[in-house]
């Protein structure tokens, strides 16, 4: 699945642009580090000691229940801020997902192919197996086809992995070579017929050109004989291909006999050598042969067209997978650097930012405490806070029975 150039650039400048506009300014910042708020807290509590904010009573009686209403004000401030945070921190995510959503509905496009391709290619490889096994036959070759199919999306049996093709650079290189070797072989029979009548530099264009029809040629088809395999695609390309190799047959036939008759001409000059024309001949057709068979397993040496489907929206979904990651760690770091947020969402935040404000209710009592020195405001504290264990009632044969009334 291929983007136009101008449609690649479209949606560049469009991310781009969602990327330069920041999210909404939270009313907390859920991203305010843990050692800030207990700073904070260990400040407060020493402060409001101090001025004698809080006593023994102000965290009700021994027997109260617990209720949020003896909680010092600053510690309902710090749970109101710790709420207000994580609904920041969850908008702030949600946004960030909602901008990012057409980067991920492409990454789980390219996925999907990624899938189709591996289970198509494994399919074939199966197919292919059950066609070279000698005992295909059999009862256990069946048996092990079969358990192949049955194996778990993902556990590829038969398929190996992606092949490794050769590089495009080194394919134009090896037919570059193969041109250069060519042109001076075409000047041994063009530059006999035309060196009286043409001029030198068009000999050499005219068997430069040649050589480029010779080599190109087998590689084109053997492309296409390649893509030819792959589903959807034409299958008039086989008759394409057989006439395309057909023609070139017949050019290098010509060739070979144009050369036979440039060195029949020269048969004195052969003779020393102890070298007949037609062995000549046939090594001129020979090393044709070997440049076409060359280029035509260069074109050859590409993946199978489900593998390059595979290994092209592999290469897509990375690269998207990069911008996806690239553009919410611009609009929302705090997620960002807490690893896939595909996989954790923004429950490790959440579960950060509690600990951060619980850290710093804690920083506040125990300097409110310290600060305070009075043990018996330590004990209020902890009954409150559920620190300290409650007494355990008496058994009912311990009990204290009543007094009696003495009668008069």
């Amino acid at each position: 699945m291929t983007t136009p150039l101008g449609s690649r650039a479209r949606t560049r400048r469009l991310r781009t642009a969602i990327g330069d506009v920041p999210l909404p300014e939270s009313k907390v910042d859920p991203r305010i580090p843990a050692s800030v708020l207990i700073a904070d807290a260990q400040a407060q509590g020493a402060a409001d000691a101090r001025r004698h904010v809080l006593d023994s009573w102000s965290f009700g009686e021994p027997t109260a229940p617990h209720s949020a209403e003896y909680d010092p004000s600053y510690v309902l401030s710090l749970r109101h801020l710790r709420d207000c945070a994580v609904h920041s921190a969850l908008e702030r995510h949600v946004e960030a997902n909602a901008r990012t959503a057409h980067l991920r509905e492409q990454s789980e496009e390219a996925g999907s192919f990624m899938d189709s391709a591996r289970t198509a290619m494994n399919n074939l490889a199966v197919l292919r197996a059950r066609t070279r096994e000698p005992m295909a036959d059999t009862v256990e070759a069946q048996a092990d086809l079969d358990a192949a199919r049955d194996v778990p999306d993902g556990d590829d049996p038969v398929w190996e992995g992606e092949t490794v093709p050769v590089r495009l650079v080194w394919r134009l290189l090896v037919l570059l070579l193969l041109v250069v070797a060519q042109t001076p072989v075409h000047h041994l029979v063009f530059g006999h017929f035309l060196e009286d009548r043409t001029a030198p530099a068009s000999i050499w264009a005219l068997c430069a050109s040649m050589a480029v029809f010779l080599v190109a040629t087998p590689h084109v088809a053997a492309f296409m004989a390649r893509s030819r395999q792959a589903t959807g695609s034409e299958r008039r390309l086989t008759a394409g291909v057989l006439l395309t190799m057909t023609f070139w047959v017949a050019v290098v036939t010509v060739l070979g006999w144009m050369c036979g008759a440039v060195l029949g001409l020269q048969h004195e000059k052969l003779t020393p050598l102890h070298v007949t024309p037609v062995t000549v001949v046939l090594m001129f057709v020979g090393g044709l042969l070997v440049t076409g068979a060359t280029s035509y397993l260069l074109g050859l040496s590409r993946r199978h067209p489900f593998q390059e489907s595979y290994a092209l929206h592999r290469q897509r979904r990375e690269q998207v997978e990069a911008e996806r990651r690239l553009l919410i760690a611009r609009l929302c770091p705090e997620h960002a650097a807490g690893g896939d947020e595909d996989d954790v969402g923004p429950e490790p935040l959440v579960r950060a930012i509690r600990s951060a404000y619980a850290a710093a209710e804690e920083a506040y009592f125990a300097s409110l405490t310290q600060a305070v020195g009075d043990p018996s405001f330590t004990e209020a504290v902890q009954h409150r806070r559920g620190l300290r264990p409650q007494p355990a009632p008496l058994p009912v044969q311990d009990a204290v029975p009543p007094v009696a009334e003495v009668a008069p």
